[in-house]
């Protein structure tokens, strides 16, 4: 069907999102002297599949001193991570349209890290052979896989869904866009109708109207991809255990602390099987969450231990962001709130090591620190060796992604030299950005941008009607921003 390349959707492009997940030093932080990279040290990072190429190209700003690769099929891909790369001078970054198998036969170093995000997911069993093979020929001993995929059985009871309405893009007519509103509309009519399988799955009501408010270019590498298999942990394990690869960790810090609540009713549900069989444990515990999609690092055997070096955190959220009670993962969490909430204040004023956190805290300090880790509020930094080099190369992307917030919607965050990574900034905090830059008034600047193109912020999930109302919700916004988001940014080394 037109709009599809070796089962995978081509005709749209894919959303400009950074993923977390990829960042470098979280997984560092993660895997101690296992870790495949040290702070100030060289090394080489390849992302499969990487969409926009935002995400590859924001690591390679925020880590001048290592080199950047990646590969899409998607040719509009490659071109728009050209563009940053050019635009943003990222002589560190390198990027290739060649499929998987082709990619794999290049000329291409050794890699102390290959990141695949959702791509596992999208494509059919040639092409997960075929990323097999590059991993056994071009990671490093020792080398790291992150791997992010829709699994089973959290997905069980959507796939009828997504085969609905895959059925129903296929006999559509006119391009991709439409052929998709028009099987979401069918969907939605048997719904309507009463059909047996929404009447005996509810949830699945609930995911049909989600999906109808998301755009569609997410939609369409998300559900419409002809290849789109959930896979079983185990069967991925199987998949990689031939590149010699094993399961090291989880890759989101809300897992792992999940994964830390759930041990012992693992234990207690598998016995000495689960304790025996890490696999098995694996399983175990995705029928226990029942999520959907896993993000996992993946170690290669074979390279010995580094020096680990002193934690220090930085925050990356401020402390009124910091609920009293929160579901972690899948999980209730109780949140240790004044220990957090000081913590957190600590932080505001610059980065700490964690002994020197630890050393002003009371005897709930550990147990705080764990829980803005899963929450997110808190990221491993980087030492003050090359932060300049850092800052230079960041200021020169983020600046790109100033101007571009003008006139577009999207690649929503901006490049850090303080984390070696991305914080997250919507286009309306980018648009005050750039007026702070410029000298000029970021309430005025951000309302002529928006009302010129059209566009106005929502009010509780409302459109603003009025040009009056747009100048004043955009008031309001700036006050919090400045208060709460700024000086963060400002700390982290994303704005000036």
């Amino acid at each position: 069907m037109q709009g599809w390349t070796d089962g995978y959707v081509t005709e749209i492009g894919y959303t400009y999102s950074f993923h977390p997940e990829l960042q470098p030093w979280p997984m560092a932080e993660v895997l101690g002297k296992r870790s495949p990279i040290s702070p100030g040290e060289p090394f080489d990072y390849c992302e499969l599949g990487f969409g926009q190429g935002f995400s590859l190209a924001l690591l390679a700003a925020a880590n001048p001193q290592a080199r950047f690769w990646g590969n899409d099929i998607n040719t509009a891909h490659v071109e728009h991570a050209r563009w940053l790369a050019d635009g943003a001078g990222l002589s560190n970054l390198s990027v290739s349209s060649l499929g998987f198998a082709d990619y794999a036969a290049a000329d291409l170093p050794a890699f102390d890290i290959v990141a695949l995000h959702g791509v596992w997911s999208w494509v059919g069993q040639q092409q997960r052979a075929e990323i097999v093979t590059f991993l056994d020929r071009h990671l490093k001993p020792g080398g790291l896989v992150y791997l992010g995929y829709n699994v089973l059985p959290g997905w069980a009871q959507y796939l009828p869904l997504r085969e609905l309405m895959l059925a129903g893009a296929k006999r559509g007519q006119g391009g991709l866009s439409a052929r998709i509103a028009g099987a979401l509309a069918l969907a939605d009519r048997l719904r309507a109708h009463d059909a047996g399988y929404f009447r005996v799955n509810p949830t699945v009501t609930t995911r049909l109207e989600a999906l109808m408010e998301r755009p569609v270019d997410y939609l369409a590498h998300e559900y419409f991809n002809e290849s789109w298999h959930p896979a079983y942990f185990t069967d991925v394990a199987q998949a990689l255990a031939s590149a010699g690869l094993r399961l090291v960790a989880q890759g989101r810090a809300a897992d792992r602390w999940e994964e830390a609540a759930l041990s012992e009713i693992i234990l207690t549900v598998g016995g000495q099987t689960a304790a025996d069989d890490p696999n098995f444990a694996e399983l175990l515990r995705d029928y226990l969450t029942n999520r959907p999609f896993r993000r996992d690092l993946f170690i290669r055997d074979g390279s010995g231990d580094r020096a680990v070096p002193e934690r220090r955190w930085a925050a990356v959220g401020h402390p009124r962001d910091l609920p009293r009670r929160a579901t972690v993962a899948t999980r209730p969490i109780d949140v240790p709130f004044d220990t957090a909430h000081a913590a957190l204040t600590v932080l505001l004023s610059g980065p700490r090591t964690e002994a020197d956190l630890l050393s002003g805290l009371d005897g709930e300090g550990q147990a705080a620190l764990a829980t803005l880790r899963a929450l997110e509020l808190i990221a491993p930094c980087l030492p003050d060796d090359g932060l300049s080099a850092r800052q230079e190369s960041c200021s020169r992307l983020n600046d790109l992604l100033l101007a571009d917030a003008a006139t577009a919607d999207r690649m929503p965050a901006l490049a850090s030299p303080v984390t070696g990574g991305g914080i997250a900034v919507d286009r309306v905090g980018k648009l005050f950005l750039a007026a702070l830059s410029s000298g000029t008034d970021p309430v005025l600047h951000a309302f002529h941008r928006l009302e010129k193109v059209g566009q106005r912020v929502l009010r509780d999930g409302k459109p603003i009607t009025t040009a009056d109302r747009h100048k004043a919700e955009l008031g309001e916004r700036w006050e919090v921003f400045a208060k709460r988001r700024l000086p963060i940014l400002q700390m982290l080394g994303a704005a000036r």
